[in-house]
């Protein structure tokens, strides 16, 4: 079958179509889909070049953001059937430890990040698996698990957002920010964006958010955030960026705020006096992936029009290396996506 495969780290040249890769066989736990679409989030940017495990496994085929139907099943598996259509979480766990048993799969110590979306088939574990209506395109729902899910158990489940309360969004134009808008928006939080980029201020606006910061590599928007909240700060952060930014959100923040770590998409650390949190009574927390519940949450509420993900560009697999120059330029509003 067809498969983009990464044989070395390095930039986007080093991913290359092979036709001849080996079919995927459903073990007893799996289900084998026939890929109708996959998302080419920056976590794939960052296993390519290497940043995140080097050398690991080498070679491979990425694509953890996954849609399709379900063709085969594992001998242990009751659901999904053949013929399912479905979306991954990204990830799958053991079920049996701790965290999976009191509904905190994503901490499972067992986890593992699925993998092999760029191509014709793959086979996945089915604990990681939710159904999606005929309504739900695959190249929506392949991003829901690892983008609008994480935003919604990020906002709706952590963060508890009221009525009246504000959010801050950084990365704002990327999939789980884009998210975040909405949902902050649904939620009835007024919506701050930050972007570093003014053409995409628009796309920030229509999907919800009420102001929008444009800030450049390394600048302070707080300030700007401060005049917008007339100096009470931000009740929540959602940060899908990390470290290059976290001064400047972390200075956003309402005293007693929340603030989300979603992304860290550089290798820099931050240094922080410990005594700002203690006197801001802020509270942090690092947001890993969405449960299988949230993710069937979001698939309910995206059929039923709440929340419209944005696809920003597809491509064939053929064009995968065209496909990773653009979301590492930071150049699109949305998800791109790779239709096999």
């Amino acid at each position: 079958m067809k498969a983009v495969v990464l044989r070395a780290n390095g930039d986007p040249s080093m991913l290359r179509l092979v036709e001849d890769w080996p079919e995927p066989v459903a073990g007893p736990g799996d289900a084998v889909l026939a890929v109708g679409a996959v998302g080419v989030p920056y976590h794939d940017i960052v296993e390519r070049n290497g940043t995140l495990r080097p050398g690991h496994d080498l070679p491979k085929v990425l694509g953890n953001e996954i849609a399709g139907t379900v063709i085969a099943v594992g001998s242990e598996v009751c659901s999904p059937k053949v013929g399912d259509r479905v979306c991954t979480t990204g990830f799958h766990t053991c079920g049996l430890c701790r965290y999976c048993r009191t509904g905190r799969e994503t901490a499972c110590p067992n986890r593992r990040v699925v993998s092999g979306g760029y191509a014709e088939r793959v086979a996945v574990p089915a604990d990681a698996l939710v159904p999606i209506p005929d309504s739900l395109d695959f190249t929506t729902a392949c991003m829901l698990g690892s983008t609008t899910a994480v935003a919604l158990g990020a906002l709706r489940d952590i963060a508890r957002v009221k009525l009246g309360e504000t959010v801050l969004v950084t990365g704002a134009s990327g999939g789980v920010g884009l998210s975040a808008i909405q949902i902050g928006r649904e939620a009835g939080a007024q919506v701050i964006a930050v972007t570093r980029s003014d053409a995409k201020a628009d796309a920030l606006r229509q999907a919800g958010a009420g102001d929008v910061v444009i800030a450049g590599e390394g600048a302070d928007f707080s300030k700007d955030v401060q005049a917008i909240t007339d100096q009470v700060g931000a009740d929540v952060v959602v940060d899908t960026v990390g470290s290059r930014v976290f001064i400047p959100a972390f200075k956003s923040l309402a005293i007693t705020g929340r603030y989300l770590v979603i992304g860290q998409l550089f290798r820099e650390k931050i240094s922080i006096n410990p005594a700002h949190i203690l006197f801001k009574a802020a509270t942090i927390h690092g947001v890993i992936n969405a449960r299988r519940d949230q993710l069937a949450d979001t698939v309910a509420l995206v059929a039923a029009g709440r929340i419209r993900p944005r696809v920003a560009a597809t491509f064939p697999l053929a064009e995968a290396a065209e496909a990773h120059e653009i979301v590492e330029s930071g150049a699109v509003t949305g998800r791109v996506v790779l239709v096999p």
